[in-house]
């Protein structure tokens, strides 16, 4: 590069940087366009990759629920005894069923009635203490026991159950474990929770108490615990004898509340839930939770009850609910691609370049560009095609459907204005749920499971949900599905051949910015020659 300064012949001056500067005009402005070219491109393949996510969010989290029974189908069951509850699906039948609680299931369940677990004769009447040291050892004893000792002081095993099936874990603590890391309370909770089997402990510090319960309940399921006979299993044995458990079933304690003795040689002590019993419409069926579910219908009892009515219906008020959200949200899709499809481009904006900016505010640049990049997909044939099709969806009759309901005009979603808005007309939703239950899932979900792709068979979801995933191919085909460039794709493909071509005309501008530099600073020579001569002839005058 040539070096900046001012040369003058008889008062004139020759400003070569500002020359090059002028030089440059042209070529830069070639550049601008290019750069201008590229990004309105790229806000293009941004334009494209918003409107596919909202298609895609649409066709996967919104639209499939109209596609199944559970939506369309619909069922509610009431019962008339609020002690057995009662919940429907959509293969429930409409009809009335007469149901009774012979007897109620149970879960393994030792509640703690020792409410001084942490008051003994080990620490004073004054103090509490959570470790489990303070309550297994004496003071003498703590003071004569090696802290560091890796013997075992404290084991049981406890187990969820009988048979194979059956999860079990040991819990074994050492002497250093207990007096120099001072084992708590909540430290056993957690060894036991986090055992791997169903059985569940818990302190509870107000009441100053254990318990334990098996999480599945039934008589498979129950709490079963094994003392060893060395001075592991008797101290582990002592310290739950202390706790003074006992067994209790759906609120009545075992033997009159009398705590639990617990085995001593090694044997194990099981305790185990109950079954229940449910009778629906005369076949009984065993229990472990109080629930029983049949042809559609789940029963959950809450206490022993007989000949409970339980009557099954069309949930037509949700039905009618979910017809109207997807009247919503198909108006909500619909009106945000129209918008980008009439949106009109404004030729007063375009991409700025870079020297614009450096003149510029962030808060004028975010406004201008806001303008710049209006009207990116206006009545742009992708967004065409899918307008099209997703009306076209909607209006068509569905072939093969017999009887009167076999459109969504049937069932009461109609069009208004030119853009084919959907409307509802709910009497005449409600008059064809009242005439055929099924009109309204038939109608939306129907798949044709010959030829699924076969949209003229196909319910008007299922169309919808095959127009958009061509819809999301087709923009990948345009415009990629990530803001990555290398993948391939019509704008990407011209986006890389923008930025090669960029990247060659840079290199060639620095070649003809040198080129320029060397013309100037020759002609500077030649101008600093001939004032040197002139000076020479006149004298220096």
């Amino acid at each position: 590069m040539g070096v900046n300064g001012i040369y003058g012949l008889s008062g004139s001056g020759l400003d070569i940087e500002s020359m090059v500067k002028v030089g440059m005009l042209g070529k830069q402005n070639e550049y601008d366009k290019m750069q201008q070219k590229y990004t309105k491109n790229e806000w293009t393949k941004a334009a494209y990759l918003e409107l596919s996510s909202s298609i895609t969010t649409f066709n996967l989290s919104t639209l499939s629920q109209y596609k199944y029974p559970a939506t369309m189908k619909a069922k509610t069951a009431e019962s008339d005894n609020s002690a057995l509850k009662v919940t429907a699906t959509a293969s429930a039948g409409v009809m009335n069923h007469i149901v009774s609680v012979t007897s109620l299931s149970s879960n393994a369940y030792l509640i703690g009635t020792n409410h001084n677990m942490t008051r003994n004769n080990i620490v004073s009447d004054s103090e509490t203490s959570t470790k489990l040291a303070d309550v297994l050892f004496t003071a003498e004893e703590k003071d004569d026991l090696d802290k560091d000792s890796d013997d075992v002081a404290f084991r049981f095993t406890i187990k969820d159950g009988n048979g194979d099936d059956a999860n079990e874990t040991t819990i074994e603590y050492k002497y250093s474990d207990l007096l120099a890391n001072n084992k708590s309370f909540s430290t056993f909770i957690s060894d036991i929770n986090n055992g791997g089997t169903n059985v569940r402990a818990n302190y509870d510090i107000n009441q100053d108490a254990f318990s334990f319960f098996n999480s599945e309940g039934g008589t498979k399921n129950g709490i079963q615990l094994t003392f060893g006979t060395d001075d592991a299993g008797i101290r582990a044995r002592k310290f739950f004898e202390n706790m003074q458990l006992v067994q209790s079933r759906n609120g009545t304690l075992d033997n009159n509340g009398t705590p639990i003795t617990f085995s001593e040689g090694g044997s194990t002590n099981s305790f185990m839930g109950t079954d229940g019993e449910i009778l629906v419409d005369g076949v009984k069926y065993t229990t472990t939770k109080n629930q029983v579910t049949v042809d559609g219908i789940t029963y959950t009892a809450t206490k022993e009850v007989s000949n409970v009515n339980v009557t099954v219906s069309q949930d037509v008020d949700g039905i009618v609910e979910k017809v109207k959200s997807f009247v919503a949200d198909y108006n909500k899709l619909l009106s945000s691609i129209y918008e980008k499809y009439d949106e009109k481009p404004n030729s007063d904006y375009k991409p700025l370049t870079q020297s614009q900016k450096d003149g510029m505010k962030d808060e004028q640049i975010e406004k201008w560009e806001t303008k710049a990049k209006a009207g990116l997909l206006y009545h742009d044939n992708t967004l065409r095609k899918i307008i099209n099709e997703m009306r076209s969806s909607v209006n068509s009759q569905i072939e093969g459907l017999e009887g009167k309901y076999n459109s969504a005009y049937s069932i009461g979603i109609g069009t208004t204005g030119i853009k084919g808005q959907l409307t509802l007309n709910e009497d005449k939703l409600r008059a064809a749920l009242a005439d055929d239950p099924d009109s309204v899932y038939n109608v939306f979900a129907t798949l044709d499971s010959e030829n699924t792709t076969n949209s003229d068979t196909n319910g008007v979801a299922q169309r919808l949900g095959d127009i958009l995933t061509t819809a999301t191919k087709s923009i990948k085909t345009r415009a990629g599905s990530s803001a990555d460039i290398t993948e391939d794709s019509d704008l990407n493909n011209l986006l890389r051949q923008l930025q090669t071509r960029m990247s060659n005309f840079k290199k060639m501008m620095s070649t003809f910015e040198d080129a320029l530099y060397k013309k100037y600073d020759a002609m500077e020579s030649t101008l600093a020659k001939l004032g040197t001569q002139l000076n020479y002839v006149t004298g220096g005058q």
